[in-house]
């Protein structure tokens, strides 16, 4: 069964409005979350890199694996790191 394109971009704007609804009502702590898992996100995959050099995977440092690790955090750097490691 193929998921429709117009099934992902209603899905996309569904996601995309629920983020600019939470970012209205309380802007400073939308702000706030995103700076804080910026830099936890930022920290884990330079430590996830660091590591994982010496067991033999590298995930890169661009601004995709950044974007992942900033949004998501540590569940972004934990899912880049499987992702490399038994998917890619």
């Amino acid at each position: 069964m193929s998921v429709s394109p117009v099934m992902w971009l209603g899905l996309a704007a569904v996601l995309l409005l629920l983020v600019i609804i939470r970012a209205a009502k309380n802007p400073l702590a939308f702000i706030g979350g995103l700076l804080r898992n910026l830099v936890i996100g930022g920290f884990g995959l330079v430590a996830v890199d660091y590591v994982g050099k010496a067991y033999g995977f590298h995930v890169p440092l661009n601004f995709a694996t950044a974007g992942v690790a900033s949004v998501l955090g540590l569940p972004g750097v934990a899912a880049l790191a499987v992702a490399q490691r038994w998917i890619l």
